[in-house]
């Protein structure tokens, strides 16, 4: 699987959030995309890879599943830090 960003995620998904990622530095926690730009579905405005850089609103879950943090803001959406997930405790 090659390298995305979210955004490249997000239009790879359907142009629709709700899917989930991990970050390289994160080993206790994932996260599920709620919003871009403060869109659910839809076009990004811009350029890929980035879109201008849109905000990204995500919420935070333990690895069991429980809500650690909602409505977070993901920081460095535009890195190639995250891998989208399928988590075992979705949810």
């Amino acid at each position: 699987m090659s390298s995305k960003n979210i955004y490249q995620m997000y239009v790879s998904n359907g142009e629709r959030t709700g899917f989930f990622v991990r970050r390289d530095s994160w080993s206790s926690v994932y996260a599920k995309v709620r919003t871009i730009a403060g869109q659910v579905e839809g076009p990004l405005v811009g350029e890929p890879p980035y879109y201008s850089n849109p905000e990204v609103v995500m919420d935070v879950f333990r690895n069991d599943g429980s809500l650690k943090n909602a409505h977070e803001l993901m920081s460095c959406p535009g890195s190639y830090a995250y891998t989208q997930i399928k988590p075992q405790a979705a949810p």
